[in-house]
């Protein structure tokens, strides 16, 4: 039920507004852990054992995240209503995602008569109704796309660009492989150096863990409380100004269409707290709070 009222809200309110009304209300404690952060020492800083025990009790686990078949389609079909809704009718046939992993976009996408193909460095996700629905789906790195030039009319992925070891390799790949005048759209996140950085939800729920807690004293307790261990590899460690740059990289090349970063306020009450502990891992603010990167650049 609650993912249901979740997706007539955002029918109905669209994100950027519900996006807006919550960084309005939060503004006052921005400022404030800005302010704390900037006039800490830097030093390295990091909190013992203990204090992870005490912080996960205050931090409850986040609902699930849904892989069940029908989470995947849903997931899937809202997806799809943000991208018909950017291409507003625009005349475009290929399609091609990265990182898919269960292939439902581009299942959708198709239904809606659109040419989809989908990759992801691993195949055992590929979901059956997307295989009989005629999405092309392929194992297949992204760094290395093995398409020919201009290819596609529209490239896509979510929430796999933070997981890629080279994003700048794959965003290279991704321009090689769109055709001029066609569109590449990326959601993302959240990036490795805001409050769920680490992607550890089920196992480690305190924010900003990965600057908080050495990786042994995280391993120990996953290891300890019989939780589900932390992939560590499984990131590119990248932060908010590592994208920021990428993107000036390749601006002879792309045009921004729309650009949006989310702000997660969730952990300022750690930051204000333990501001060494941030300090010394990052000196830009901003990447410990822009959670999510959404982007739509047209080629030029």
């Amino acid at each position: 039920m609650n993912q249901q009222i979740k997706s007539i809200i955002k029918r109905i309110i669209p994100p950027r507004v519900v996006y807006k009304l919550r960084s309005a209300l939060v503004q006052p404690n921005l400022v404030k852990a800005r302010r704390i952060f900037e006039q800490a020492e830097v030093k390295p800083d990091w909190l013992g054992a203990e204090m992870l025990e005490t912080l996960q009790r205050k931090n409850p686990f986040p609902p699930e995240y849904g892989y069940d078949p029908q989470s995947l389609e849903r997931r899937g079909k809202e997806r799809v209503r943000e991208i018909l809704r950017l291409i507003n009718n625009k005349n475009l046939t290929n399609f091609l995602e990265l990182g898919c992993w269960d292939g439902m976009v581009s299942c959708i996408l198709h239904r809606h008569g659109k040419i989809t193909t989908a990759i992801d460095n691993r195949s055992e996700g590929f979901d059956e109704r997307a295989i009989r629905e005629g999405v092309k789906l392929l194992k297949m790195d992204a760094a290395h796309l093995e398409f020919k030039d201009e290819s596609f009319d529209f490239v896509f992925s979510y929430d796999s660009f933070e997981h890629f070891t080279q994003p700048d390799l794959v965003l290279q790949e991704v321009i090689r492989v769109a055709k001029k005048g066609g569109y590449i759209y990326l959601v993302f996140g959240p990036l490795y150096m805001s409050p769920k950085g680490l992607h550890a939800y089920r196992s480690v729920t305190v924010p900003y863990c990965q600057f908080l807690f050495r990786k042994e004293v995280l391993r120990n307790f996953t290891h300890m409380k019989g939780l589900e261990p932390i992939d560590f590899d499984q990131l590119n460690g990248w932060s908010l100004d590592n994208y920021r740059e990428l993107w000036n990289r390749f601006s002879h090349s792309l045009k921004k269409v729309k650009y949006y970063e989310q702000i997660d306020p969730s952990g300022l009450d750690l930051i204000m707290k333990y501001p060494s502990c941030f300090k010394n891992k990052t000196p830009g603010f901003d990447n410990l709070i822009v959670s999510s990167i959404e982007v739509l650049f047209e080629k030029i």
